[in-house]
């Protein structure tokens, strides 16, 4: 497991909005149709300014937590489940249970 990745990534989970951010959309991540959700959208489920909510998206599609999809003028966002996950795994594999024991 990459320390310094893991390490960015639970820091950009520890800001409230990113949470909240990713709570909005992981419904719309997965399934049978994970289209997920226009920056707009999310801007007014959310109730954030677009500048604000921009600085996070792009924060968060930097250290990919989240997928885009531009669809004509409108970007779309999906959490990134699969990274969260294998993330979460190797935490689990590779730190808690260093000798692979529970």
């Amino acid at each position: 497991m990459e320390t310094e990745k893991a390490a960015e990534l639970f820091s950009a989970l520890g800001q409230p909005t990113r949470l909240e951010i990713l709570k909005t959309i992981a419904p719309h991540s997965h399934g049978d149709n994970p289209r997920g959700l226009p920056a707009g959208e999310i801007g007014q489920i959310l109730g954030l300014p677009p500048a604000t909510l921009s600085f996070h998206l792009k924060d968060m599609n930097y250290k990919s937590l989240v997928v885009t999809r531009r669809e004509g003028r409108k970007i779309y966002y999906r959490a990134n489940l699969e990274v969260l996950l294998d993330t979460l795994d190797e935490l689990i594999t590779h730190v808690l249970e260093p000798d692979g024991e529970t």
